[in-house]
């Protein structure tokens, strides 16, 4: 398992070399003891960094309610110190917002079906891994939800007053 977790990072540390050095790199490295498939190790890293980016726009949200001076700075410390998920569906009420998310609905349940997935491919044995580990079309299906509740959380919070379609298309991919 931190086999695959070093490839991934191995492969955007490549990516900063190839970039910062204005090359190609050439050595293919490939990990001994072997990782996921080339499928699930990209599924992973998905999971894992939708939850990272989920987790830094919480933290980025409250603290512009903090700038704002609509919660105050032990408000701001205690929420900023709670489970991502529970962050998520309570920021509209530190906003001052009636208005409720959905665990269970809507673009939202991506939320909480993220953070669930990630617990349960980060805390649990290899053996187990595969099992919580979703399937190509199921992490997809999250992801585009997931872009579709950032831009809705956006509207429920007074931020726009209504979701931006450019916004919602990074969620979707085509075919070339």
């Amino acid at each position: 398992m931190w086999n695959s977790f070093f490839f991934l990072a191995r492969e955007q540390a490549t990516r900063v070399f190839e970039i910062s050095e204005k090359c190609k790199t050439q050595d293919d490295w490939t990990p001994q003891g072997g990782t996921l498939g080339n499928e699930q190790i990209h599924i992973l890293g998905t999971l894992v960094l939708c939850n990272l980016a989920i987790e830094a726009r919480i933290n980025h949200l409250i603290e512009e309610l903090l700038e704002e001076r609509r919660i105050s700075r032990d408000v701001a410390d205690a929420a900023r110190r709670m489970p991502t998920k529970h962050k998520w569906f309570l920021l509209p009420a530190l906003a001052g917002k009636s208005t409720t998310l959905s665990a269970s609905a809507g673009p939202h349940q991506a939320i909480a079906e993220l953070c669930e997935l990630r617990n349960a491919c980060i805390h649990v044995s290899y053996d187990q891994l595969l099992k919580n580990l979703p399937p190509a079309g199921k992490m997809l299906s999250c992801f585009q939800k997931f872009v579709e509740a950032m831009e809705d959380l956006n509207v429920v919070l007074g931020r726009h007053t209504q979701a931006d379609p450019v916004i919602l298309k990074i969620g979707t991919f085509r075919r070339m």
